[in-house]
């Protein structure tokens, strides 16, 4: 769609500490309010979430992917048809088959070490043979100071310490994110918004300006604003939900706009409905699903056999009946239109007593969807998955 938006590929050897940094620089964006995205062109089962638990929740949780084609389309289609300016992450060792990635990138931010000038020059040579505009050049070291050596024409420098759940600082870091935010804001955040809410196909709902409305110096949403949110939501009228939000809140959101038709943009895709899913033999092609029971709930995990899902096959999907006497607990890495449409199918379609979606970040599952007073949505119940 927006071919002129910019995508900066975050590449480097592994372990350099890539996924370190590329969630600093969103948090860094987001408390800026530059809409932004970041696509994690690697299969390595990452995310946020990744970044903001413990280690070794992190170790039992995290699945693993492979590199496959049908992956390689996903993400290629999902950079052609960007809707907003990228941070894409690619991870350590891309193949040759794999570059079709980069060449969908416009800019290029290098994290290499500096004691290896074969992959130093290994990675500078894939920037200059896919026409990338370097962005930065920065070595990663474990001890020692984080120093700028260059500002132009391309920023040098040093960064130390790029370990998990710590937030990037000091001179290097602002200077990027001073550099990143000039180039996303060539193309002006509120213009973008405008042209999807022009185009939105019912009553826009901006959660990003709603968050700041309930608690302005609040960073992101918590479980206990749901009740005050669907308070402030018209009713009995089409909802279009636009911004960030956890997989729990956007489930809250799609069963109280029901029966009315709910939208939800999607980074990848733009303005979508929830699929259409159905209640069968589970569809073991494309999602992997695991069921564990317990006097209170049934936990359905689900995971994306090839790491990705085609909206447009989605229709096609059946997942199993489940016992109707107590709560559900949804469970997986799963995008977040699929996580409305299976919340709807639960209370809606099957009618469980309530869901719940799983977050590991609270180590908890948040009700979103309630037929019982014991459970209300914003309810925590807290459930040991691993």
């Amino acid at each position: 769609m927006f071919h002129s938006l910019p995508a900066i590929l975050i590449g480097g050897p592994p372990h350099t500490g890539k996924s370190v940094l590329t969630y600093s620089l969103t948090q860094a964006l987001r408390k800026r309010s530059i809409d932004h995205y970041v696509i994690r062109a690697c299969p390595d089962g990452e995310g946020d979430w990744s970044q903001e638990i413990d280690r070794e929740a992190v170790r039992l949780i995290r699945v693993k992917g492979q590199w496959k084609p049908e992956f390689v389309r996903s993400v290629c289609y999902a950079l052609e048809h960007r809707h907003f300016p990228l941070l894409v992450d690619v991870g350590g060792k891309p193949t040759e088959w794999q570059m079709s990635i980069m060449h969908h990138c416009t800019h290029a931010l290098l994290l290499l070490r500096p004691d290896d000038e074969t992959s130093t020059q290994f990675w500078l040579q894939l920037v200059k043979d896919n026409g990338l505009l370097p962005l930065a050049r920065i070595h990663s070291v474990v001890d020692g100071a984080s120093a700028i050596v260059s500002h132009f024409p391309v920023l040098e420098g040093t960064l130390s310490g790029l370990n998990r759940h710590t937030l990037v600082q000091g001179p290097l870091f602002d200077t990027l994110v001073e550099r990143i935010l000039a180039l996303f804001t060539s193309h002006s955040s509120e213009e973008l918004r405008r042209e999807y809410f022009n185009i939105a196909p019912a009553k826009v709902i901006n959660l990003n300006t709603l968050l700041q409305v309930l608690s302005p110096h609040a960073e992101r949403w918590e479980p206990e604003m749901i009740q005050q949110l669907l308070s402030m939501l018209p009713c009995h009228t089409p909802l279009a939900i636009y911004g960030r939000g956890t997989n729990w809140l956007y489930g809250a959101l799609v069963e109280y706009s029901f029966p009315q038709p709910f939208y939800q943009f999607d980074p990848r895709l733009g303005w979508v409905t929830p699929p259409r899913l159905t209640i069968g033999t589970a569809t073991t092609e494309a999602v992997s699903i695991t069921l564990r029971e317990d006097s209170i709930a049934t936990v359905l995990s689900a995971r994306l056999v090839n790491d990705y899902l085609d909206y447009a096959d989605a229709d096609q999907l059946s997942f199993p009946a489940l016992p109707t006497e107590k709560g559900i607990i949804l469970n997986g890495k799963l995008p977040l239109w699929l996580v409305t449409a299976l919340v709807h199918l639960y209370n809606t379609v099957v009618g469980v007593p309530w869901v719940a979606c799983y977050s590991p970040q609270l180590e908890s599952a948040v009700v979103v969807a309630s037929r019982v007073t014991t459970h209300p949505p914003g309810d925590l119940v807290r459930f040991p998955l691993y």
